[in-house]
């Protein structure tokens, strides 16, 4: 056997690294050497090889064995000193790894090559190529230069993508995306690039296309993924939302390519799901909107919220019609944005993370203002929102008992409404919160109950105090031909009943359904019939005015 193969040096660098495979050819005999660290990850017959090129060849991905060879002929023919290039090489799990190999000859005095070594590295983290999908990775969006290029973009987006990984599971979600992303590139013309953008969103480069052709694009994949079918038969549904962008005419850069996509996504996501949108003025016009809010929102919390607001909409007892608490509503106007809705700017507030700090800011003012009317209109109900996320924050409930006591208040009469809980992710970890806040003495509160089957699950998991009914089953009560939801909200409240819970029933805009809905089981009323949303100083006279008439009914 030849000593280039047995050797301590040979042995050192074959046992240095797991993710480093050596290799030594006797190219007079074209046997070589590889080490055990190869041998076990690519799944070779043994170290020691006979003809180890052709076998060697045989791992190499087809697409990158035209490179490979190449450069490894280049190196043999003497026109290259090194060997070094980039491919796939197939492992024994029969997957495909990013690998960079390189090597040299060794020639003898005569210039005869009598030795080629070399070593493989993997580079998983560096891929070009998605590990899931086989389609290019993002990064390789920087070997194109977009002002020199056209052609038109679109970014794919599943709708829903998070139902579907909480109903099938993650392996069968990826059993999916592989599919999905195999039937968008089969439509692809040969010169377009697709990409794993990221999770469950595709990118495609039409290179040399126009509006039109993209869009005959986007209604046959709609058409070829409306159900996919899994490798158990099993179908699923998909919907698939779309951003469009022309370049170079819309942009000249990889940066505002991405930005204008993105947008264009949310605005179909937002407006009208399974829909394509290319960017436009209305688009660039709401982007700047919310950029400027974004600004906005900040310069205010900086100085020290200022341009926040508290609203005060009223509860009242179904019976005397007396004010015995309110709901703490968020308002807001910016130096430059003046008529934000809660809706967009709270949004905002979620988006970049500062809907912790003014969250913390609701919290304290509202308990602040239950304390100061107490002298003057006695023990009132307040309650506010705190959402999910708010609430897996791990200092909420040391800074709710800390503002508590610092303002001496009496958890008993302070409401803390749960939004959004069909978003909630882990009940059993809120539940444990509810049971150590109802423990100090808050009470507890389900928000729009009745909006989605979860409301129905957090029940199963929740310890509450209050059940808020969503204001849909009651608007239209008064109404000819909505027995439904007179049967709906008549069983809700008796339910509330039968699980010791108080209810608020919220959406009261007539007096006729105040009045179907206060013969009811119902704690608290809540809606415009009594008041919308009001100021501090304006809910003050509300209460002037509750307080004088409940005086003089005794």
């Amino acid at each position: 056997m030849s000593d280039i193969f047995n050797n301590e040096l040979f042995e050192a660098f074959a046992s240095a690294s797991d993710n480093v495979y050596i290799y030594v050819c006797d190219m007079k005999t074209d046997i070589s050497r590889w080490s055990k660290a190869s041998v076990d990850y690519f799944g070779l017959s043994g170290e020691y090889l006979e003809n180890a090129a052709n076998v060697w060849a045989e791992h190499i991905h087809p697409e990158d064995l035209n490179v490979y060879m190449e450069d490894i002929t280049g190196v043999f023919s003497g026109k290259k000193k090194h060997h070094n290039c980039q491919y796939r090489a197939r492992n024994r799990m029969g997957e495909y790894v990013w690998v960079e190999c390189k090597g040299s000859v060794i020639r003898d005095a005569e210039g005869t090559p009598i030795i080629f070594a070399g070593l493989m590295t993997r580079i998983d983290g560096q891929s070009k190529y998605d590990t899931l999908t086989g389609l290019l990775t993002t990064p390789e969006l920087y070997h194109f230069d977009f002002s020199d290029l056209s052609g038109t973009a679109l970014l794919l987006g599943l709708d829903g993508f998070r139902k579907v990984v909480g109903n099938y599971g993650y392996n069968t979600a990826d059993e999916i995306l592989v599919e999905f992303s195999r039937r968008v590139k089969k439509l692809c013309d040969p010169e377009w690039k697709v990409f794993r953008f990221s999770g469950d969103e595709f990118l495609v480069v039409a290179f040399g296309a126009d509006k039109e052709r993209v869009e005959d694009y986007y209604r046959h994949l709609c058409q070829e993924t409306d159900i996919i079918e899994l490798k158990n038969q099993q179908k699923v549904g998909l919907s698939v939302s779309a951003g469009g962008v022309r370049f170079p005419e819309d942009a000249d850069s990889r940066e505002i390519l991405i930005n204008k996509l993105e947008h264009s996504l949310e605005h179909a996501k937002n407006t009208k799901k399974g829909t394509l949108v290319f960017f436009s003025k209305k688009i660039a016009e709401k982007q700047e909107r919310a950029l400027a809010l974004r600004e906005d929102l900040k310069q205010c919390i900086k100085n020290d919220y200022q341009g926040f607001e508290l609203y005060f909409q009223p509860f009242v007892t179904p019976g005397s019609r007396v004010i015995t608490g309110c709901e703490c509503l968020l308002r807001w106007k910016g130096n430059r944005i003046k008529d934000s809705y809660p809706m967009e700017f709270i949004k905002v507030l979620e988006d970049y993370g500062d809907i912790r700090d003014v969250g913390f800011w609701v919290m304290e003012q509202a308990i602040r203002q239950q304390v100061e009317w107490r002298d003057t209109y006695g023990e009132l109900w307040v309650s506010f929102n705190v959402s999910y996320q708010q609430f897996l924050d791990e200092t909420f409930e040391d800074r709710l008992a800390a503002c508590a006591e610092k303002y001496k208040v009496d958890p008993e009469h302070i409401i803390i409404e749960l939004t959004e809980s069909s978003q909630v992710g882990n009940p059993e970890e809120l539940s444990a919160m509810f049971e150590r806040l109802r423990n100090r003495g808050f009470k507890m509160a389900l928000d729009d109950f009745g909006t989605a089957y979860a409301s129905l699950e957090m029940l199963k998991s929740l310890h509450v105090d209050f059940i808020k009914i969503e204001h849909s089953f009651v608007r239209e009560l008064s109404k000819p031909g909505h027995d439904i939801d007179y049967v709906i909200i008549d069983n809700l409240l008796a339910m509330c009943q039968r699980l010791g819970y108080d209810s608020i029933v919220e959406g009261v805009e007539t007096g006729e359904v105040a009045d179907i809905v206060g013969n009811m089981n119902v704690t608290l009323l809540q809606g415009y019939y009594f008041s919308k949303p009001v100021c501090r100083e304006d809910f003050e006279k509300l209460l002037d005015m509750s307080k004088k008439q409940a005086q003089q009914k005794t």
